[in-house]
């Protein structure tokens, strides 16, 4: 099919086609992976033409680079990365609380942050060529971080051993919470997490965080 038999990519309605794409993959490649998704499957979940995804994205692979490209910056973004991080112990303290708090809320608080957490912690199983992108964006200066605020807490070298070892396990409790998601939903025996439930594990999270630093 040719390109002008499909839409202007610079027109509002490719731009809606490209969202659509990236909406349907988000939620099929969290729960089936990059190989678990046929092409015709995410056109018709995304409501689109099947050649729209060669014409737009290059293929089926380039909407998932596109899928986790968006999710990686979202997340970053509504964490602030990088830290400025404060020297003062009771000062990174309360900046280790509060970013893992934003860290579990981004990963908990909408069916969106949900599928968002299932892609994340699929592709640290089971990376793609595409986990390098990610890492950069979001991991990286995440753990970098976690890291440092960790090594001030504990008036360590910054990047010690010790503290890129409790980054490590600090953000992996985060991540733990948003893979069992599911579980944790029925124990609770509801359909979703209210905010109030995310306040409550968010709160969880940052205070365990900081414990976890100072211990």
């Amino acid at each position: 099919m040719s390109r002008s038999k499909i839409e202007d990519p610079s027109s509002d309605r490719a731009a809606e086609t490209r969202e659509r794409l990236i909406e349907a993959g988000l939620a099929l490649f969290s729960r089936l992976g990059l190989e678990g998704v046929r092409t015709r499957q995410l056109s018709e979940a995304a409501g689109v033409n099947q050649a729209a995804i060669p014409y737009h994205f290059g293929g089926k692979e380039g909407v998932y680079a596109a899928v986790l490209e968006q999710t990686a910056q979202d997340i970053a973004r509504r964490l602030e990365l990088p830290v400025v991080v404060s020297t003062a112990v009771d000062q990174a303290a309360m900046q280790l609380d509060a970013l893992m708090r934003a860290f579990t809320t981004a990963l908990l608080d909408s069916e969106a942050s949900a599928a968002r957490s299932l892609l994340l912690a699929r592709e640290q199983l089971q990376p793609t060529p595409k986990f390098d992108a990610i890492q950069v964006v979001l991991f990286v200066p995440l753990h970098e971080a976690v890291t440092a605020l960790v090594a001030a807490i504990r008036q360590e070298a910054p990047g010690s051993r010790d503290s890129i070892l409790r980054a490590h396990a600090i953000l992996g409790q985060a991540i733990v919470f948003a893979v069992a998601r599911e579980a944790l939903l029925r124990r609770l025996g509801t359909k979703r997490l209210t905010r109030d439930m995310v306040a409550q594990i968010a709160d969880l999270v940052g205070k365990t965080a900081v414990n976890a630093a100072k211990g």
